[in-house]
């Protein structure tokens, strides 16, 4: 017998008097299926027509049900925190105000498009087209996806539970999102469409942003009402490039899921596989941070299960999606729900160079795409889009010196006497090669400098130990190789040193990103050699864009960029490579 549409209403009645906050029509529906559990094989979706059509409960636009009720029945909390916001005029500050700008309730279609060009924020939707063969872009309108510009704002309430937004104004003295953040919460709250699925999105945004919270406060809200007790699997797969960005997110998602109930793991090489295997197969799980390496291990050896992954994250994306971990990533989403079955994806870095982005396409539904820090454009034939040239930390004064090879120790130490004369403030060294850092921390050392290193040589246990000393300022002076040149928060960084350009502008991007972080604003020193000028027209470029000076023994390089090559075939890969078909291995028996 399947429920009836009584049984579905008088159990919805029950639940959602049990319930201190408002509930999604969806996870209503799945707790009717659950409570009346009568054998039958009801849809969620029947389940919900029935409570849609009874006058017992009120839907809004947001498919957020509640229990019709006297007034002085409704939970407090919540019900307050959406009145004091709603009750406040359109265009009115709030009292809280924030580094990256004041929190305003934006109300209205005018307010929100003069918010996003203040932020430089622009907001695309990427479908198929009619004959679904290309991606066309598309500039979201601005009554939709409304950002969510302050903790209070009625939107944020009722889509994120309140111990979470707790959690960020009390606990952490959050006095408004950050820009990231406050347009990437609606995007990732809001059904897509009828059927609830919620959108997919690509964040870009500078280094020190917040895009860590950008992703996890919404995708912890969704687990947090479809909380399952007892021994479970996964649900939520957040994949990181480097060791210390993976432990980095996993303690934001220990500190906010411990407030919702939600247990995280973190996962990485490096260090005995026995204790991590252990924590898998007892089943009490529900977020995974992970490096692809020992993900696959642990996957093949059947400790770890992630087939009911509802949602994936990629941090630092392009670096995920480039040739060293592509196939790697494509193995570990292939183990995860599919696109199809509802799996909600969401991809940050601080750049998207243009050959990631087909790539990206391939594991997401119709994404919505966020700029933070980039300029709406008008192209030759007059329709809209966004310019996404690389584009640097605008608060990181940037010096980029033409050195000799021989030249650059005797340079090195008259930076470090003038930014780290004092020797107590942080200063970022990065060098391009294991080997290279080592020798140079050596020769730091025995001129008398303080100085760690982290690089690939050092077990994970010295690494995690010197970025401790580096960041509580027992040792100030930290050598590395990019290993610790994306999405690590080491706060108040006064100055980045490139002692050695890195193979990609992207990675330089991601290097000076270190420091200016949270608002403060930093400075980069870089050291230019002539064996570099392959990269003489890209650095130009962010600099120009960033607003900094060009140095003319850079400009002599010329300001050519070199067309990025095809990854299978170099320079003689074809210029179209859209509709060409990729490389399979081929096995024999």
């Amino acid at each position: 017998m399947p429920i009836s549409d009584t049984e579905a209403v008088k159990a919805a009645k029950r639940v959602l008097k049990q319930q201190t906050e408002p509930m999604k029509l969806k996870t209503l529906a799945k707790a009717v299926i659950e409570k009346v559990d009568n054998g039958t094989d009801s849809s969620v979706k029947e389940v919900q027509a029935w409570i849609q059509k009874s006058e017992k409960f009120v839907v809004n636009d947001k498919k957020i049900v509640s229990l019709k009720r006297k007034r002085s029945e409704y939970p407090k909390d919540s019900q307050e925190k959406c009145e004091k916001a709603s009750k406040q005029p359109k265009g009115e500050t709030s009292q809280k105000s924030s580094n990256t700008g004041s929190a305003v309730l934006l109300q209205d279609v005018s307010s929100v498009a003069d918010w996003r060009k203040q932020n430089k924020i622009v907001v695309m939707h990427t479908k198929d087209d009619e004959q679904g063969k290309e991606q066309t872009a598309l500039l979201v309108k601005a009554k939709m996806y409304f950002p969510y510009t302050s903790f209070e704002h009625p939107d944020c309430v009722a889509s994120i539970v309140a111990p979470l937004l707790e959690q960020c104004v009390s606990v952490n003295k959050f006095k408004a999102p950050s820009p990231i953040q406050a347009q990437s919460w609606p995007i990732l709250t809001q059904p897509s469409d009828s059927t609830g699925r919620k959108r997919d999105i690509v964040g870009i945004a500078e280094t020190g942003s917040g895009k860590t919270l950008a992703f996890s406060l919404p995708i912890l809200s969704a687990m947090s009402e479809t909380k399952v007790s007892g021994r479970r699997l996964p649900r939520l797969l957040v994949l990181s490039p480097t060791r210390e960005l993976a432990m980095q997110s996993d303690q934001v998602l220990q500190e906010f899921g411990e407030v919702v109930g939600l247990k995280s793991l973190v996962v990485y090489g490096g260090v005995p596989k026995p204790t991590q295997t252990s924590v898998l197969k007892k089943g009490y799980v529900d977020c995974i941070v992970a490096t692809p390496g020992r993900l696959k291990d642990l996957i093949h050896e059947g400790s770890c299960d992630l087939s009911a992954v509802d949602f994936l994250v990629l941090d630092e994306a392009d670096r995920m999606l480039d040739m060293g971990f592509e196939e790697d990533v494509r193995e570990i989403i292939s183990y995860c729900k599919s696109k199809d079955e509802g799996r909600q994806t969401a991809m940050f870095s601080a750049t998207w160079p243009a050959a990631i982005q087909n790539i990206a396409l391939e594991y997401m539904v119709e994404p919505v795409r966020v700029y933070v820090g980039f300029e709406s454009i008008v192209g030759s034939n007059g329709d809209n889009a966004v310019d996404d040239s690389l584009s640097a930390n605008k608060r990181v004064t940037q010096t980029v010196e033409v050195i000799e090879d021989r030249q650059r120790e005797a340079r090195l130490q008259q930076i470090l006497e003038k930014v780290h004369g004092k020797r107590n403030n942080r200063v970022l060294i990065f060098a391009l090669y294991k080997k290279e850092t080592e020798r140079l921390e050596n020769a730091l050392r025995r001129q008398g400098w303080n100085c760690c290193s982290i690089h690939g040589n050092k077990t994970q246990a010295a690494r995690t130990a010197a970025l401790a000393e580096f960041k509580d300022g027992t040792c100030p002076l930290l050598v590395a190789t990019d290993v610790a040149a994306r999405g690590l928060d080491i706060p108040n960084v006064e100055a980045v040193i490139n002692y050695t350009f890195p193979l990609t502008i992207e990675d330089y991007v991601h290097r000076i990103g270190r420091t200016g972080r949270a608002g403060k604003h930093g400075v980069s020193y870089t050291f230019f050699q002539p064996t570099d000028k392959s990269h003489a027209g890209e650095l130009q470029q962010v600099m120009k864009q960033a607003g900094q000076e060009v140095p003319e023994e850079l400009l002599k390089f010329g300001s050519t960029i070199k067309k990025k090559e095809h990854k299978l075939y170099g320079n003689f890969g074809p210029k179209d490579t859209s509709t060409m078909k990729k490389a399979t291995r081929i096995v024999f028996d």
